[in-house]
């Protein structure tokens, strides 16, 4: 269906590095699409810090319909947390996790990148409690969370909840041996760290992985991490060494 043309000429301000600096860069039509999407809902805010939740935009029945325009053949929460994760990481938005004020759970925070918000950003961090359950006093390991992402990637919504089950079903030391053979092998994926637990609880903690190389899918919500690029969709095969 042809355009019919514009209601108004008060054009969205936007600002310019968005198309001197961002966009150039920009090769994946997920983020692009969720980029302009958040910038024009972050513009209709008053406020500051203007900011948007991971829950506001998956809803959001135009971006829903905008991304199913990509691939009807992929949802279109994962093609957001495709487009979204991928915004972080190039930092053209700041994430920022935060406990909700009135429910026990936590609210994933999206903010563009300016000066002003990186200062907020920094401040509400400081304040705010561990992402990961508190562990007991006695227990000075890590958490699978600050694990994953000093040695694997950004953690996003999708996999939150992932790895939170992780943690309740497997001991702290096996999460940490899986995570380090991971980076052993050079293959940053919590895909791979997840077969590795899997095949250590059914042959036990003492088995290896073998040799044989193993097709791996990718998963849509590490797509964005600095190994995004040999896990795509269907394109690529993982060796679990």
């Amino acid at each position: 269906m042809a355009f019919t043309g514009f209601s108004t000429d008060q054009l969205v301000s936007l600002p310019p590095e968005l198309f001197t600096a961002v966009l150039p860069q920009v090769t994946s039509i997920s983020e692009l699409k969720v980029t302009l999407h958040v910038f024009y809902r972050l513009t209709r805010q008053r406020g500051q810090p203007r900011r948007i939740s991971w829950d506001d935009l998956a809803v959001d029945q135009l971006l829903q319909q905008s991304l199913r325009a990509i691939s009807p053949l992929e949802s279109p929460i994962a093609l957001l947390d495709e487009g979204l994760s991928a915004a972080v990481q190039r930092s053209t938005f700041f994430h920022v996790v935060l406990p909700a004020p009135t429910e026990s759970r936590w609210v994933n925070w999206y903010v563009a990148h300016t000066s002003a918000n990186r200062a907020w950003v920094e401040e509400v961090q400081q304040a705010a409690q561990p992402l990961a359950p508190p562990v007991a006093q006695n227990e000075e390991r890590p958490t699978l969370m600050s694990l994953y992402e000093q040695n694997i990637g950004l953690i996003t919504p999708l996999l939150v909840e992932e790895l939170r089950q992780a943690e309740e079903r497997y001991p702290p030391e096996w999460l940490e041996d899986a995570i380090r053979q991971a980076v052993r092998s050079n293959v940053r994926s919590w895909r791979y760290v997840r077969k590795v637990l899997e095949r250590w609880e059914t042959h036990g903690r003492g088995v290896e992985i073998d040799n044989q190389k193993r097709p791996v899918e990718s998963d849509s919500v590490e797509s964005t991490s600095s190994y995004r690029s040999l896990f795509r969709l269907g394109s690529d095969t993982s060796d679990l060494d």
